[in-house]
């Protein structure tokens, strides 16, 4: 997939390492993600989660056909701690991957592997 000056993924400089239908891995430096008290903003860390399963998510719904597409319908997602510099990586992991719905838990590190968040996304497998 091309990721364009138009999509969000650009916009937050968010950089993909790895995908396949069970596992994606999605980067994003803090900078430029920050909220107003400094940290890394809580929307971000979600964008990011939703991008990883997303990215695992459609590679899933290629594999059923080649009009098949995933589409998100919940994100839910913990926030443990705090980043202030550096990058964040999301490690989304496959927990249903079905004909009709696709599930993906996201882990979200910093550089010294602390668990920033944690989140729970769905989607929908849908034809183009």
């Amino acid at each position: 997939m091309e990721i364009t000056p138009d999509m969000l993924m650009h916009r937050m400089e968010m950089e993909v390492v790895e995908v396949t239908p069970t596992k994606s891995i999605i980067r994003m430096p803090v900078e430029g993600n920050r909220q107003t008290a400094g940290y890394l903003h809580g929307g971000a860390t979600a964008a990011l989660a939703e991008t990883a399963g997303s990215f695992s998510a459609n590679a899933h719904a290629q594999t059923l056909s080649e009009d098949s597409r995933a589409v998100g319908v919940e994100l839910s997602i913990q926030h443990i701690s705090s980043a202030k510099d550096g990058f964040v990586t999301a490690t989304a992991t496959a927990v249903h991957l079905g004909r009709t719905r696709c599930v993906h838990r996201v882990e979200i590190t910093d550089e010294g592997g602390k668990t920033v968040s944690v989140a729970l996304i769905s989607n929908q497998i849908i034809r183009r």
